[in-house]
């Protein structure tokens, strides 16, 4: 297969399909289609004060303002004089904000200790190079804020969550029934739950999208999970705690592996599961790291469109693969590539879990990816892809909903949210707000 079957695979026109494991098609869905507008991207969110970039020496950093911080930029009020009136006069005043940053990052805040965390700099910044009686004693806060390990992760694990969501422009989401660039398919089984759905896009990366460094097949997956029968909390803890999910629940998977991380990471976590699916021609080895945002409103604003793939309060997760040949990634140690497997990369994956509101115990989940496989692109054409991401998110599902969901109380998880009450926490007031 040449360039120009490529070129026709990436605007498949294949039907739609609907996997029902229970032989029974839905034909009405009472949530609106998360794909039928155009989407809200993240030029978008930055055109409509959502999304505030400021620049800290070196490296630009984009914020969310939260709803705690409107008077950043209410009125249209300068940045700068809203906070120089911000009531910090003293070091004690910085310690407490140091403090306030400390607390949002303990609750795994992400976008809400930036923006503490913008304020404090800028205070310390404007005060240490003036002739102040203590002039000595904020360069040394300044210097010991630069050299704190935790703001240092902070600060990345923001940079690299911003990263991935620079990428979900308007052109590269769903554009609708008339975006013929996308395979299409619906997962939907009434042993996980009656109003369970997943509808899941596909297609592959397209020109500047494309790393030119990157992987030979380079693929954007969208999808939206409905009415999934899972606490929010327990549902993240599915996620975070690697090291308690087994190979055996997964579908053709011959390994499965995992670690956790504490604070000092940001409650991230390293996944490793070696996947040898039939459908497919080569092992896949996915090897990522999965960090954490707790969002108590939306990192994107809510515009009324259908396609904004972040809706209300909810836990934002990314996945991420090291750069190829990296041997530590995102403060983690990296194991040696396997032989005989093909190490998924360029793997940028953006999870949002949501609390359903009309249906208490439930959740939604909004994902965007990219990533590559070292395959020829010919060889793995989108309709093969199509069969696979729907036979693997089924498994996946069906697992979670079979062996977590059903077995909870002979599980670990539950003790791991016991453990680790500020980020749980956390997590679980945004069902209570």
């Amino acid at each position: 297969m040449g360039a120009s079957q490529c070129r026709v695979c990436c605007h498949h026109t294949e039907d739609d399909q609907v996997i029902t494991p229970s032989v029974e098609r839905k034909t009405e869905n009472s949530d609106p289609d998360p794909f039928q507008e155009d989407p809200v991207g993240f030029t978008d969110a930055k055109r409509s004060g959502a999304l505030t970039q400021t620049t800290t020496g070196s490296t630009t950093h984009v914020d969310r303002i939260s709803s705690s911080d409107k008077t950043l930029s209410e009125e249209g009020l300068d940045e700068n004089v809203a906070f120089r009136n911000s009531g910090v006069e003293s070091i004690r005043d910085c310690e407490e904000l140091l403090e306030s940053v400390r607390q949002f990052c303990r609750e795994g805040r992400v976008f809400d200790a930036v923006v503490e965390l913008k304020r404090l700099e800028l205070e310390v910044s404007e005060r240490t190079p003036l002739p102040h009686s203590d002039g000595g004693a904020w360069h040394e806060f300044a210097a010991n804020l630069r050299k704190d390990p935790l703001i240092g992760t902070l600060h990345a694990v923001h940079d690299r969550m911003t990263s991935v969501l620079e990428t979900m422009g308007p052109r590269a989401l769903p554009g609708g029934k008339e975006d013929k660039r996308w395979v299409h398919t619906v997962i939907q089984d009434r042993a996980i739950g009656p109003d369970f759905s997943a509808d899941i896009k596909i297609r592959f990366a397209e020109g500047g999208e494309r790393d030119p460094n990157g992987a030979s097949t380079q693929l954007i997956t969208c999808g939206h999970l409905t009415s999934f029968p899972m606490d929010l909390d327990r549902f993240v803890s599915v996620y975070r705690e690697t090291d308690i999910y087994q190979k055996q629940w997964i579908a053709d998977c011959e390994s499965c592996e995992g670690e956790v991380a504490g604070l000092e990471k940001m409650y991230s976590a390293l996944s490793k599961i070696i996947n040898s699916s039939p459908l497919l021609p080569v092992r896949l080895e996915v090897l990522t790291v999965r960090e954490f945002a707790v969002c108590p409103t939306s990192p994107f604003p809510d515009r009324g469109c259908r396609q904004a793939f972040f809706q209300g309060p909810g836990v934002l997760v990314m996945d991420m693969s090291a750069p190829i040949g990296a041997s530590n990634f995102a403060g983690w140690e990296l194991p040696t590539p396997l032989r005989r497997a093909s190490r998924l990369s360029g793997l940028g994956l953006i999870l949002y879990f949501t609390p359903r509101r009309d249906q208490p115990g439930h959740c939604d989940v909004f994902a965007f990816a990219k990533a590559g496989a070292p395959v020829p692109q010919w060889l793995i054409p989108l309709s093969l892809l199509k069969r696979f991401f729907a036979h693997h998110f089924l498994s996946v599902f069906k697992a979670i909903k079979n062996h977590i969901v059903d077995d909870w109380d002979n599980l670990e998880y539950g003790n791991r949210i016991t453990k680790c009450p500020d980020f749980y926490s956390s997590i679980s007031r945004l069902v209570k707000g």
